[in-house]
């Protein structure tokens, strides 16, 4: 309990009782009972109270303050405010002999005098009033501080790091064909999500002044072509296939994959979408993708297989390993010791060495317009200025045949040769069989089973090899077919050139010039362009 004083009046006069804290009290502070005195109008010696204080320690003290008269003191109270402004504590004196006891009224005047308004606590008072803790900070009226809001907050669904980083092989070496630099994303993909941001709460003082929370950071999207907004504004999607990218903040999805060379910078790409390369292909490196390839320089040696066309504005050194695959066209300055496979059209100035099929039509009669080595393969035609050359390399070109049928073709033929290489032998062993079980011999269960699956297995074989000769057979007179196939000479044929035209066949002995092969009967002819 803490330290409290009490006036007490006699015919002598008035006087003042002080009384040391108990246990962990706090003690009497004598400007407290100096403002006390002065608010009920009592005078005293700031002596004698100093000298009394000096002396209080665990005995009561009476201190004589004046021989004036008095009507008993009533039971007072003070509200004081802290500086914060958000608390506000009431303080109690106890009444003299005969005076009245403080009433909640008094209370609720005191806290209105001293403008307190808020967060004012009922059940303080009412237990201040039932207890009389005289002497003692009793918080009545509490305000409140503030509540921190939360700021937005993004997320991001995708590697936002830029930097090209090798790919690290299982025995520890580093494969720098793979720099996973590519940080790829789909149709319909939540690239990125902001967490909305919480205002906080107001804050409120016991004069009942509101303050208020600081302001949160609101947080949008910033972003480029090809993503969308969902309607509650808070996820950004991905409106095609492509890759996603992070730069200075600002989200960036492209169905069409930049770079300026692909080499060790890069890695090999595999994309789905169009590729872009601004400079070179470098060799031993390569290019997949779904949609379009554009080279603005040199393959060399490279591989680029691409779902849509491939066009390389300054050609390609194959190398003899170089190879391009196109589900559309090919369209390049020149094609050196190179593999080409083209569903389209093959183009080219010139066509050297290299193996080249299309499956539509082949051209090279731009500039120098040349093909010559390696072998040329087209549905349709083949437009060249000049074929072969006057040294008599070996150069072939056929025409009037699909491509794909051709492979097709060749694929069944070996898997017929081969079956049919088995058969004799399946038949030997299970005519072996027979003859042992017709002899009486006695087999074990897995010599049966043995003899029942191999029996499977050329029945099988042997329906497949039906199947297959047919398939063969149409082909066939597909590839013989009769249609309007040719090749078109704007230069010169030279010697030693192999041309095919839908199945008949020759070897240019005299040169041909400015003129149109074709098949006639058997036989191939020449007709004016």
């Amino acid at each position: 309990m803490n330290g409290y004083f009490q006036i007490q009046i006699d015919e002598s006069g008035v006087s003042v009782l002080l009384s040391p804290p108990v246990g962990d009290g706090e003690p009497l502070r004598a400007s407290e009972l100096k403002e006390y005195l002065d608010r009920i109008g009592i005078p005293y010696d700031v002596a004698a109270i100093n000298s009394a204080f000096h002396k209080l320690k665990d005995e009561e003290i009476v201190v004589f303050l004046t021989p004036m008269a008095m009507l008993p003191v009533d039971e007072r109270c003070v509200v004081h405010v802290m500086a914060d402004k958000l608390t506000a504590v009431l303080r109690m004196y106890p009444p003299s002999k005969g005076g009245l006891p403080l009433s909640k009224a008094k209370v609720l005047e005191a806290l209105e005098l001293a403008k307190v308004k808020s967060g004012i606590d009922e059940e303080a008072i009412r237990t201040a009033l039932e207890e009389h803790p005289y002497c003692t900070d009793i918080v009545v009226a509490q305000g409140s501080r503030p509540t921190p809001g939360r700021d937005a907050a993004m997320t991001y669904y995708f590697n936002t790091d830029n930097s090209a980083q090798p790919e690290l092989k299982e025995d520890g070496s580093v494969d720098f064909f793979k720099l996973n630099n590519l940080h790829r994303c789909t149709e319909g993909q939540v690239l990125a999500e902001i967490t909305p941001e919480e205002r906080g709460e107001n804050g409120v003082d016991v004069f009942g002044n509101i303050t208020l929370p600081r302001e949160v950071k609101k947080l949008s999207f910033s972003y480029g072509r090809n993503m969308e907004v969902s309607p509650d504004g808070l996820q950004l999607i991905s409106m095609v296939d492509g890759h996603v990218a992070l730069i200075e903040g600002t989200v960036f999805v492209s169905d069409i994959y930049t770079v300026q060379d692909v080499g060790t910078s890069t890695g090999n790409i595999e994309y789905k979408g169009n590729v872009e390369v601004k400079g070179n292909v470098c060799e031993n490196f390569s290019i997949k993708t779904t949609g379009n390839v554009f080279v603005s320089g040199v393959v060399e040696g490279a591989v680029i297989e691409a779902g849509g066309n491939i066009i390389i504005a300054r050609g390609m050194h194959g190398q003899n390993k170089g190879r391009l695959k196109a589900g559309g066209n090919v369209i390049a300055k020149f094609i050196s010791a190179a593999k080409v496979e083209a569903e389209g059209f093959v183009e080219a100035d010139q066509i050297l060495n290299s193996q080249v099929s299309a499956g539509r039509y082949v051209t090279a009669d731009t500039g120098k317009g040349l093909i010559t080595g390696g072998k040329i393969i087209a549905k349709t035609a083949v437009n060249v200025k000049n074929a072969g050359s006057p040294m008599g390399g070996s150069t072939i070109i056929e025409v009037g045949i699909d491509p794909e049928a051709k492979r097709r073709l060749a694929e069944l033929q070996k898997n017929v040769g081969e079956k049919s290489r088995s058969i004799p032998q399946m038949k030997k062993v299970l005519e072996d069989f027979e003859q042992k079980l017709g002899a009486g011999v006695k087999l074990t269960e897995e010599q049966m089973k043995n003899a029942r699956m191999l029996q499977e297995v050329l029945a099988r074989s042997q329906a497949q090899i039906h199947e297959e000769l047919e398939e063969i057979e149409l082909l066939d007179k597909m590839l013989k077919g009769k249609d309007n196939a040719h090749i078109d000479i704007r230069g010169t044929m030279y010697q030693g050139v192999a041309v095919s035209i839908s199945g008949a066949t020759m070897t240019v002995k005299n040169e041909y010039t400015f003129c149109r092969l074709v098949k006639k009967g058997a036989d191939i002819a020449s007709t004016n362009l």
